[in-house]
């Protein structure tokens, strides 16, 4: 763990907190779309949802169930140093939590469609650049790597099953203790279909920041 940290420039984790709040602020600019949330993170909304807990608390929460589940489905190889994951988390949950106090719920059609494509953008490029600075994955994309260890399954089928995973949890959640659902809609679908395709548009650009703050 201590080579780990030794090739870890100040500059990266400068950037790779940057990063982390990009995200935190597009996962919460889409929860207040109420147009459905993003895949991963609606087990975690309809959660607090349900028992009135802030968002911020349940999605720290359900992060580290899935750091954990990386450690049962690789049966305790999980590098120690990606336990930092839960560091990550606290600063995603957390900066969730603030744009959640901060920003404004639409009440038009347009202003939610506009802060639907405005939320996944700032996801796509949060989570690309998160993953450029290559310091630990967030948990959700932590875990994808792991169903791809685990089931010898690609990153994009990976991603999709959890996806797929997580909106039927969601889904069973809502149906069961609200007799509704809670946080699956269009945006949801949008999500699914966008977010990568942002990753994959901006990862260029990602990529040249990487190569100029991941020096020694």
């Amino acid at each position: 763990m201590k080579e780990e940290l030794k090739k870890i420039t100040g500059k990266q984790v400068v950037v790779y907190v940057l990063a982390l709040i990009i995200l935190g602020c597009g996962v919460s600019m889409n929860t207040k779309t109420n147009l459905g949330v993003s895949p991963v993170i609606s087990v975690a909304y309809s959660i607090a949802q349900i028992l009135q807990v802030p968002i911020g608390t349940a999605t720290f929460v359900y992060y580290c169930f899935l750091v954990l589940l990386q450690f049962l489905m690789l049966q305790g190889k999980l590098p120690l140093f990606q336990i930092l994951q839960v560091g990550a988390s606290f600063i995603t949950s957390l900066f969730i939590q603030v744009f959640d106090y901060l920003l404004p719920i639409p009440t038009s059609v347009v202003g939610r469609g506009a802060m639907l494509v405005i939320a996944i953008t700032l996801t796509g490029i949060g989570a690309s650049l998160s993953l450029g600075m290559r310091i630990v994955p967030n948990p959700a994309d932590g875990l994808v790597r792991a169903i791809g260890e685990c089931f010898h399954v690609t990153i994009g089928l990976g991603k999709n099953i959890l996806d797929a995973i997580c909106i039927v949890i969601a889904i069973v959640i809502g149906l069961v203790f609200a007799q509704r659902l809670i946080g699956i809609g269009i945006g949801t679908i949008a999500c699914v279909i966008f977010t990568g395709r942002v990753m994959a548009l901006f990862q260029p650009i990602t990529n040249r920041i990487a190569q100029g703050v991941c020096r020694n």
